[in-house]
């Protein structure tokens, strides 16, 4: 089946925010969106099919607002409105297998800068195998809401474990696509010196860490040769230094590892830093 752009949408205005972001992404990738509603059914009865029926009703009022959002702010983008009956949220994974990524909302806590993480994105972020890029409403003059930070750089944390190519390939061609500049940052345990006395860093280290940054990317420079890259060592920790860099980008790119307790997979220090402080769309990528 055709690859496309998935989008969960719960009625609030940062699904629609995350529409809209998603819309802009498949008009760039030149793909459809699909809008898709779980819609949590109880078990069929006489007695409760008369409040079923209403529930269904507004349901659908949701995907037909979002789909004529996008009609008007992406006209030539084609939307795909699916309104799933499911027994969990859960459900929401296997019903977006197609897609290349899904966006979601998430909710901010008012003036403080930080997401509400619900059980979903949560869940989907921790478990789904392709990027999910999570997005927050920011209210215009006229009362409606647009997608946080969406002009901008493009930033990634960049850490130089195993499996980090996924989110460099998906950052650098979030940058190619929309023309911007890319700050890569590499968080290094060199810090720099707190104390007088204390020993100042080896230089050659140093040297050492900018190397490594620097041939981790040369073959994405190579393949993307239109984009700008910023490089930057900091010394701050990993998570420290995404939150650092995100003021300002218009999307902020983090790698999930395969972090796991005894309740299941979590998200990591990294990404769950970038999702709770960061205003700008935050993608988290997949590299178990």
């Amino acid at each position: 089946m055709q690859p496309e752009i998935t989008v969960g949408l719960d009625g609030s205005p940062e699904s629609l925010s995350a529409a809209r972001w998603a819309a802009h992404e498949a008009q760039l990738r030149g793909l459809p969106v699909r809008l898709l509603h779980l819609w949590i059914t109880r078990p069929v009865t006489a007695q409760n099919i008369p409040a079923e029926y209403p529930q269904a009703q507004a349901a659908q009022h949701i995907l037909q607002d979002a789909e004529s959002d996008l009609l008007k702010h992406c006209p030539h983008v084609p939307v795909i409105t699916e309104l799933l009956p499911a027994d969990s949220p859960a459900a929401l994974l296997p019903a977006a297998r197609n897609a290349v990524l899904l966006g979601l909302g998430s909710q901010g806590l008012g003036p403080v800068q930080g997401y509400l993480l619900g059980s979903l994105a949560l869940h989907a972020v921790a478990r789904f195998e392709r990027p999910v890029v999570l997005v927050r409403a920011c209210e215009e003059p006229d009362g409606t809401s647009t997608p946080a930070a969406q002009s901008g750089a493009v930033a990634i944390g960049l850490s130089l474990r195993s499996g980090y190519e996924g989110a460099l390939g998906f950052a650098f061609g979030a940058a190619a696509r929309r023309g911007v500049p890319l700050l890569v940052v590499h968080a290094t345990t060199r810090r720099p010196v707190a104390l007088r006395w204390e020993r100042p860093p080896d230089e050659s280290l140093q040297q050492a860490d900018q190397r490594a940054l620097h041939e981790a990317l040369l073959p994405w420079r190579e393949k993307f040769p239109a984009v700008h890259v910023v490089e930057h060592l900091s010394h701050e920790s990993p998570a420290r230094a995404v939150v650092d860099i995100a003021p300002g980008a218009g999307l902020l790119v983090v790698g999930r590892g395969g972090y796991r307790t005894g309740l299941g997979p979590r998200i990591g220090p990294v990404a769950h830093a970038a999702i709770h402080h960061a205003a700008c769309p935050v993608a988290v990528i997949p590299h178990d």
